[in-house]
């Protein structure tokens, strides 16, 4: 993969996000789109499990992001390596499934319970 030049803070099309799920933080490349279908958005790195009602996605997901809003939950507000602020989407699709971000791919899912109450 070869990068472009930076051309300004909007510019910098490769970005480490930081991101918080479960009270597990983790840096996340992200990439800036400044020209195209995705313009002014970022989109992570293919870190993320994902569920849907038909089962897990077979592959690791990338989380869209976008600006916020001033009707924005704070909770869902991460920042980039430029000190901008983002919007988790945790609704994404796949092979024209719906699946919702579950936590971080290189976690693995939740562990089975083991309680016999």
């Amino acid at each position: 993969m070869t990068r472009e030049p930076s051309h300004g803070r909007e510019g910098k099309r490769y970005r480490t996000a930081a991101i918080e799920l479960d009270g597990i933080l983790q840096q996340v490349p992200a990439e800036y789109h400044a020209t195209g279908a995705l313009v002014g958005r970022m989109v992570t790195a293919r870190a993320f499990y994902a569920d849907s009602p038909f089962g897990a996605c077979p592959v690791p997901i990338a989380i869209p992001l976008h600006r916020p809003t001033a009707a924005t939950d704070p909770r869902l507000i991460i920042v980039d390596d430029l000190a901008e602020q983002w919007v988790m989407g945790f609704n994404v699709w796949y092979n024209q499934l719906r699946y919702r971000i579950t936590g971080f791919y290189t976690v693995g899912p939740p562990a089975p319970s083991f309680d016999h109450a």
